[in-house]
């Protein structure tokens, strides 16, 4: 049993703890930067802690100062005791927050997909299993924006079958992509954006695109021409997140830094490798640029929507 003294110290010990979470919940967002760590539906999730976790450490810091000694127990948890096991128990939960505290804000980069391994198609067949009730709404918006655009898209349905119900959202995406006459690889759909070109990815030789990523380097690609530009796929948070891309051939690959962030322009192409076929960009233009305000990207519940009004 620990003395009076020992339990009130752990109660005022845990309320620094909580409350130093919340106030560390709060300063995220405040400085903009909880994009770093969880997707967007996820942020809303965590803004809703921080006021009862500082409910919670008032609690603890009155019972700790002004509790009665009867009411202060360790009886059904057992408080650790030895300063060897004050140090490991607490220690979880203070090496974050001082980790948090300290280290700078930033995203992903070359060194992670490295890790995990750069992907050049739109990884996990998971991703493309969309709901196809989106599908249709977007084609049903489609259509009201104007005759002439539904019977152009109606005349594509030959080249853009979808080899499942899953790939029904993209076949309809890639139809869209196709009539533009250049593709802008937008923020809010780049996953679905990539996906539906891979899927019909000779459809697009020749293609102009404008895309814009890190600049991803591995041993493979020597100090050639070649280089990716890459983003991470994040589903929940960073610990999900994915490293995909889209090789780049460039003469001025070798002068570009890796982890720099670049707009390319060039034209699609269809590149073998080891009897893989994968897309490739043949660059026209390199510009460099700023890391967008939220450098991950994110799967969209109706790609189609979001493309028609972009």
């Amino acid at each position: 049993m620990n003395s009076s003294f020992s339990i009130r110290m752990h109660y005022l010990l845990r309320m620094l703890l909580i409350a130093g979470l919340a106030v560390y919940i709060i300063h995220l967002n405040r400085a903009d930067a909880l994009h770093y760590y969880l997707a967007p539906h996820m942020q809303l999730l965590l803004l809703c802690c921080p006021v009862p976790l500082l409910f919670i450490a008032l609690s603890m810091g009155l019972h700790g100062v002004g509790g009665r000694t009867e009411e202060l127990c360790d009886c059904e948890h057992t408080l650790p005791d030895t300063l060897s096991k004050k140090i490991f128990v607490y220690g979880l939960f203070v090496l974050p927050l001082l980790l948090g505290g300290l280290l700078p804000d930033k995203s992903l980069g070359s060194d992670m997909a490295a890790k995990k391994g750069m992907s050049y198609t739109l990884p996990g067949q998971e991703l493309r299993r969309k709901q196809q009730d989106g599908s249709v709404q977007g084609i049903g918006q489609a259509a009201a924006a104007g005759n002439g655009e539904a019977a152009a898209l109606r005349s594509l349905d030959a080249r853009f079958v979808p080899p499942d119900e899953y790939n029904v959202e993209f076949a309809e995406l890639a139809k869209r992509l196709y009539l533009e006459p250049k593709i802008v690889v937008q923020e809010k759909i780049f996953s679905e954006t990539i996906g539906a070109i891979d899927l019909y990815k000779h459809e697009f030789e020749g293609k102009p695109i404008s895309i814009t990523g890190f600049v991803y380097k591995d041993e493979q690609m020597g100090n050639g021409l070649l280089f990716a530009i890459g983003r991470f796929l994040v589903m929940c948070c960073p610990a999900d997140a994915t490293p995909f891309g889209i090789m780049v051939e460039a003469e001025h690959a070798p002068k570009l830094a890796k982890d720099s962030w670049v707009k390319v322009e060039g034209t699609l192409h269809v590149a073998a490798d080891e009897g893989v076929e994968r897309l490739e960009i043949r660059a026209a233009k390199i510009t460099p640029t700023e890391e967008p305000e939220t450098p991950y990207i994110y799967t969209q519940a109706d790609a189609l929507a979001i493309f028609d009004r972009l």
